[in-house]
């Protein structure tokens, strides 16, 4: 699906869908949105016309996720009020505020935070179409975003991969790199990824 932020699920674009749950949590006071350069004038227009009641921002993504969330952090660098960075993907569009509470409140007492969901299909390792041996299920988990840690300890993780030359596929493993320990969240089959039409079908019909 080609701009995918731009479906909508109910009335609202996926984009806004995202920005409204969060602007509806209480200790979030302000949101980065970060996107293609071509679409940043429409995704502006959608928010200014929701009169969101956070400050909000919309900036150039980068080439991969883990640029474009670089360049989230450095749009809000030398805000003193953030205390926290949270990382959410819009594709998965039906997150609820109970939710980012949840990882919130982990970030508070342990430093970072992912949600996450129990694996428990049995586990395949495979080369080509060829299974090769059944991987032990337990202590295994499925990472969904949020994601995020205290804003110094994010931007942290951040540098390190960029001066390492490091490409990681989401904020746990970055922090995982310095030697932070994320603290696992209770995610939600609901907050599911949506990347196929199949998908964009099911968030339709989960929003009723």
């Amino acid at each position: 699906m080609s701009r995918k932020q731009f479906e909508t699920i109910g009335e609202l674009p996926m984009y806004q869908l995202v920005a409204r749950t969060f602007s509806r949590v209480e200790p979030v006071h302000t949101i980065v949105l970060v996107g293609r350069a071509e679409d940043l004038s429409e995704m502006e227009q959608g928010l200014r016309a929701m009169n969101l009641p956070v400050k909000w921002k919309v900036v150039t993504g980068g080439e991969t996720r883990q640029d474009s969330v670089a360049n989230g952090l450095r749009a809000i660098r030398g805000e003193r009020e953030i205390k926290i960075g949270i990382v959410h993907d819009v594709a998965r569009a039906l997150v609820d505020q109970a939710l980012i509470l949840s990882v919130i409140q982990a970030i508070r007492e342990h430093g970072s935070a992912v949600a996450c969901l129990e694996i428990v299909d049995t586990i395949k390792r495979a080369e080509g179409r060829e299974i090769m041996e059944t991987v032990p299920r337990e202590n295994l988990w499925r990472a969904q975003t949020p994601q995020g840690a205290r804003i110094e300890l994010l931007r942290t993780a951040y540098e390190s991969a960029r001066e390492a030359n490091f490409h990681g596929t989401d904020e746990s493993q970055l922090l995982e790199r310095i030697g932070e320990h994320p603290r696992l969240v209770t995610g939600s089959e609901m907050n599911f990824k949506i990347t196929y039409p199949s998908d964009l079908e099911r968030a339709r019909l989960g929003r009723g």
